[in-house]
């Protein structure tokens, strides 16, 4: 056993020597499968040790098997008898009775002894010369694995333990170094030697050269920084090169690659990447704000500088959501300094078509062909363009003028008594006291107010009236009397009047334009502060903030100069900037925000306030305080016509106001008429279904700076998911209502716009938000319809005075309006069609909501109610002017003037430019922002495409 021992652990040795090297070999490839197969292979050699130890352990303890193992291989017969001896032993010393042990153990004695010593050592030299002769085979195996290249077991064990690609020991692969770095072409291209192994800074994009002699042969070697590879190259010299390009700051090493594997030279040369930095711009006087009306050219100066190279410099306009871009410079070579100047004018097109502040900055681009070329930006000059409203204000001030000087000539010719047929020097006096108010009148008809000058239907009526005036005078000169004169004397008198109405009609159609315009500035405002609040960009929001609430500040003061409707309007917007300013004393950001929303939205809606300082409530009659309707313009009628107008816009107005406000009374009554335990079970509901609103939006932007991108409307349909929330929490469940219509309506702009600005594979984000954020505000809109209609429902039998109520004050209404349209088929000036149709519709659906009322009907009244309203909003817009243009000739985005002729429609069934038209119209007027109106005014714009 011991000669076998000795023979049998060589040959294991000898296995495992060839298996660790044969495998180091074979591993040495790099691939998952051949270092596998390695690591079984020589698991396995080392559990051919294991085995045997085991096994030796196990024959030791069990004579049995020791008997198989030895004797049955020599002698079998003598091996069987002697297990069978074995097995008597053991049973008689089990089973002592009947037999006797020492007779068993006497029998197996003398069957041991007559085994053979020399035959099983004979046995044993056999087999331990064919295991030695194994062992010896092996070992040579080993020795040849070792002998081809001893350098490739060093490898292959490096490979073979080597994780995530990497081995463990670092090996020498390259001598005699040379490392040369050249900068990108750009930049000159210069070459420069590099101290190998010590850490460099380069530019992006310049190359490193690697030299060296390999120390090993046949090796894959690579140039790598841990991510990607640079293969070495023989360069037909007995060396390799390699060419490394300087992208991001790295570390480069030297290795050799086996497959999947690297194993890499310890030495390291890391590379400082030094990047191209954008251009550097700066502006003389910059940041600052430019009143044009107090500067009317604005000079810019500005110097560029770049670390390698200007290629371009821009002046770049932003204003109101509008981007224009000027080139000032192309410098060319490596110019890396470039200085200049532009002067910018009031009669400059994009200023004249501003509306809001305009911020002015100087743009430089660079040449950096790897990341792309980069600007960089000045500080911003922000341009305020004359007060908004100031033009419209001048106008009105010569106006008016002109109209105290008709009012002078009329005292005067009161005060004249009726000339004689010889009365000459009476005929002259009256020619020139017509020709100096003719002169004043002349002069306001052909002034040019800030670019902005009298047309359309005011001109018209002007030149009318002083055509009749003219009339007038010429009859008396030609035949001079009491007569002729108390004729000159009525005329003027009506062309008087007829101006004036033409006056204080353009006054409020300048008021309300005026008014529109500085909505959107306190949009603006209102987003600069939001920006300011969440500090971003702080300097340039600030900066915005200001000129906004400036512009606002001066647009209010020329309000204030616009009529009856711009004194009311003017107020609240002085009013509401007194907000803002106590708010940023405060340093209360948050609500000097809200204040400015809060004015944007009124602004939104340029009517009259008629509990406001500026002109009294309506009555009943409609003869109480001016409205905005007051003063539309004549057309050659003079007095009774502008009055009978005037008289019946009023009417029409109050009916529809009192009727808006009825509506919402009768809806509030509803409300509170329900129980404490409904309203607070709603008020629970509420809670959760605000929570999933404000989950559904948060995915969507806060604000945009471009009006009309997607990220616009998408940040307009968060703000009135959020205040739908606020509003559930608040139990209101109609102005949560109306927000959350207002919500999916700009969800429903932002998918169109994402959809239009997205490629065709690919949907813009914001377009996917958006539908998800619908589908939860319609189901949470559906669900407050429902408990608002169950909540209305069950508060009808509580709230019966409150409808009784509602049902008296919609009979009296829709008398008024029978009334009004009865006046309005009789007057002098009658009403037009649409708006009687309209006012007759609007009686029906007021009878119907006094009927269902009186039946306590409150949920059937409150429908028919805003039916009603929608009726009388349409009547009132009805009656608005058209083909009156007081401003200047707009301008689209291409430059060109807007025509104010008349259109042809084209029919629904010609090609597409026409349907693309009728969508246009029709989206276009359906989407206002009123959700009560949204509906019949794309009706209403039906009807018209019909």
């Amino acid at each position: 056993d011991g000669e076998l021992s000795t023979s049998t652990r060589r040959a294991l040795w000898a296995f495992f020597a060839a298996s660790v090297f044969g495998m180091a070999h074979v591993a040495r490839m790099g691939t998952r499968g051949t270092r596998a197969l390695a690591a079984a292979v020589i698991a396995a050699s080392l559990s051919a040790f294991a085995v045997r130890v085991w096994r030796r352990r196990r024959d030791a303890r069990d004579p049995r098997r020791m008997v198989r193992r030895t004797l049955l291989r020599t002698e079998a017969a003598l091996g069987q008898a002697t297990l069978r001896a074995m097995t008597l032993v053991e049973r008689t010393q089990l089973e002592p009775e009947g037999s006797s042990v020492e007779l068993a153990e006497l029998h197996l004695v003398r069957l041991l002894g007559r085994v053979s010593e020399d035959r099983l050592r004979l046995q044993a030299a056999r087999v331990g010369t064919r295991r030695a002769a194994l062992g010896l085979l092996l070992a040579l195996l080993a020795l040849g694995c070792v002998a081809f290249d001893p350098f490739r077991i060093i490898e292959g064990l490096d490979v073979l333990i080597a994780k995530n690609g990497l081995a463990p020991v670092g090996l020498a692969w390259l001598d005699d170094l040379e490392f040369t770095a050249k900068e990108p072409a750009y930049l000159g291209g210069k070459p420069a030697a590099v101290m190998p192994f010590e850490t460099t800074s380069l530019p992006r994009g310049s190359s490193i050269t690697v030299r060296a002699t390999p120390l090993h042969s046949g090796r894959a070697l690579v140039l790598t920084d841990g991510k990607d590879d640079v293969p070495f190259v023989d360069d037909g010299a007995g060396r390799v090169v390699a060419r490394w390009v300087v992208g991001d700051s790295a570390s480069l090493r030297i290795g050799a690659r086996f497959g999947g594997v690297v194993i890499r030279q310890s030495d390291a040369q890391p590379i400082t990447t030094i990047e191209d930095e954008a251009p550097r711009v700066s502006v003389e006087g910059a940041p600052r704000t430019v009143r044009l009306i107090e500067e009317p050219s604005l000079t810019i100066r500005y110097e560029a500088t770049d670390d390698h190279a200007l290629r371009q410099i821009d002046l770049v306009l932003r204003a109101s959501g509008r981007e224009e871009r000027r080139s000032l410079s192309r410098p060319q070579g490596e110019a890396k300094i470039d200085h200049g100047g532009i002067t910018l004018r009031s009669k400059d097109p994009f200023v004249t078509r501003a509306r809001g502040p305009i911020e002015v900055t100087v743009e430089a681009r660079d040449d950096d062909p790897f990341r792309g070329p980069k600007w960089g930006k000045s500080e911003a000059t922000v341009i305020l363009p004359p007060d908004i409203g100031e033009p419209e204000a001048r106008r009105l001030a010569a106006l008016s003028d002109a109209r105290d000087a008709l009012t002078d000539a009329l005292a005067d010719r009161l005060l004249q008594k009726g000339p004689t047929s010889a009365d000459k020097p009476h005929v002259a006096h009256e020619a020139a006291v017509q020709s100096a108010a003719r002169e004043k009148i002349l002069s306001a008809l052909g002034g040019d107010f800030g670019g902005l000058r009298l047309r359309g239907r005011t001109m018209s009526l002007v030149r009318g009236q002083l055509e009749r005036l003219d009339k007038a005078l010429r009859g008396e000169e030609q035949s001079p009397s009491a007569i002729s004169h108390k004729h000159l004397l009525e005329e003027t008198e009506r062309v008087l009047y007829a101006f004036d109405a033409g006056v204080r009609g353009l006054a409020t159609r300048d008021a309300r334009s005026v008014t529109k315009r500085l909505a959107e500035v306190a949009s603006e405002a209102a987003s600069a502060a939001a920006s300011l609040r969440a500090a971003s960009n702080e300097a340039s929001s600030s900066t915005l903030l200001d000129a906004s609430i400036h512009l606002l500040s001066g647009g209010g003061s020329s309000l204030l100069r616009l009529g009856d409707l711009g004194l009311d309007l003017g107020e609240i917007v002085q009013n509401d900037l007194r907000r803002v300013s106590r708010a940023r004393e405060a340093k209360d950001l948050m609500h000097a925000e809200l204040a400015l929303r809060d004015l944007a939205a009124r602004l939104s809606r340029p009517d009259r306030s008629f509990s406001s300082s500026g002109g009294g409530g309506v009555g009943e009659s409609g003869s109480g305080g001016k409205s905005e309707g007051s003063g539309g313009e004549g057309e050659g009628e003079g007095e009774d016509a502008d009055s009978a107008g005037a008289e019946l816009a009023r009417e029409l107005q109050a009916i529809t106001s009192e009727h808006g406000s009825e509506v919402e009374e009768t809806e509030e009554s509803l409300e509170k008429a329900a129980s404490a335990e409904e309203l607070e079970a709603l008020k629970n509901a509420a809670r959760e279904h605000a929570d999933a609103i404000r989950e559904a939006v948060k995915e969507l932007p806060k604000r945009s700076t471009d009006p009309k991108s997607a990220e616009s409307a998408a940040a307009e349909a968060r703000d009135q998911a959020e205040a739908m929330a606020e509003a559930l929490e608040r139990s209101k469940p109609a102005e949560a209502s109306d927000h959350g219509k207002s919500s999916i309506q700009s969800l429903d702009d932002a998918k169109k716009r994402s959809r239009s600005n997205a490629s065709p594979r690919d949907e813009e984000p914001i377009g996917r938000e958006a539908e998800k954020a619908r589908e939860t505000i319609a189901r949470e809109l559906a669900w407050l319809d429902k408990a608002r209609e169950k909540l209305r429902k069950s508060a009808s039998d509580r709230a019966k005075d409150a409808l009784d109520k509602a049902s008296k004050e919609e009979s009296r209404l829709s008398d008024r309006a029978r009334k009004l349209g009865e006046k309005g088929e009789g007057a002098d000036a009658p009403l037009p069609r649409e708006t009687m149709d309209r006012l007759g519709d609007a009686e029906r659906a007021m009878r119907e909501a006094a009927e269902a009322f009186k039946r306590g009907d409150g949920d059937k009244g409150v429908e028919r109610q805003k039916d009603a309203q929608r009726m009388l909003e349409m009547a009132k817009e009805s009656m608005s002017e058209e083909g009156e243009s007081d401003s200047p000739p707009s301008a689209d985005g291409d430059g060109q003037r807007t025509s104010t002729a008349k259109q042809d429609i084209p029919g629904k069934d010609q090609h597409r430019g026409p349907a693309e038209f009728r969508r246009r119209v029709t989206e276009g007027l359906g989407g206002a922002t009123d959700p009560v109106l949204r509906e019949a005014v794309k009706r209403y714009a039906e009807g018209l495409l019909r």
